[in-house]
């Protein structure tokens, strides 16, 4: 039976990949490496560790330890915070789920942004929430999805993912977690692995809506 649904939050639950993406690349010119927004969409999920290892190695350039603390402090300072917005829907499509479901919430994003869209946004919604700076291995690897379920209390039958990045579904997918898509950011082809693809937040709402016990299908 299912008792909770755990969210990623970069483009399924709030319209800020383009915001973040942007960030990231004005950071890393930084450091001598030009980007796309694209880049960053295909690394979506990692923690900040993971996502600077992974441009430097496609730039065939090696990081210094100063990278991993200078870059996301840059990235932090040129973020447009004021600019991330809830997708249209989501509090709606939450305060039914809430009523049905324990909701929560994990992040590669670093623990100060998911705060603060946290606070800002969904204060009240999640009994749990993860962040990129939790966590030494995070998407793809299971270990935030891991931890979700073991502060959740819950079994894997017992639980699903909303994702819409890659790193993500493969990490839901390697906890042994049912696992939805939605395409908000990447074409579909490329978030086929998880386990049904959505092909944008209408039909996620109308999904979640159908999982509600008692509810009148649309």
């Amino acid at each position: 039976m299912l008792k909770a649904i755990i969210f990623d939050m970069d483009g399924v639950l709030v319209d800020s990949m383009r915001f973040q993406a942007d960030a990231w690349a004005k950071a890393f010119q930084d450091a001598g490496i030009n980007i796309v927004r694209e880049d960053i969409y295909e690394l979506e999920g990692s923690n900040d560790k993971r996502l600077i290892k992974s441009i430097f190695k496609e730039a065939r350039k090696e990081p210094e330890p100063e990278h991993f603390e200078r870059l996301p402090e840059k990235k932090r300072d040129l973020l447009e915070f004021d600019r991330i917005k809830p997708f249209e829907g989501i509090p709606e499509c939450l305060d039914e789920l809430k009523r049905n479901f324990r909701l929560a919430m994990v992040s590669g994003s670093n623990r100060n942004t998911v705060g603060k869209i946290v606070d800002k946004f969904f204060s009240g919604y999640f009994d749990v929430v993860i962040n990129g700076s939790d966590l030494e291995r995070g998407k793809p690897d299971p270990d935030p999805y891991l931890k979700a379920l073991e502060m959740l209390g819950l079994t894997k039958n017992e639980c699903m993912v909303i994702e819409n990045a890659p790193f993500g579904i493969t990490a839901a997918k390697r906890a042994g977690l049912y696992c939805v898509a939605v395409a908000s950011m990447l074409e579909p082809e490329k978030v086929q692995h998880a386990d049904l693809v959505l092909e944008d937040h209408a039909s996620l709402f109308d999904y979640l809506r159908s999982l509600i016990p008692g509810k009148p299908q649309t």
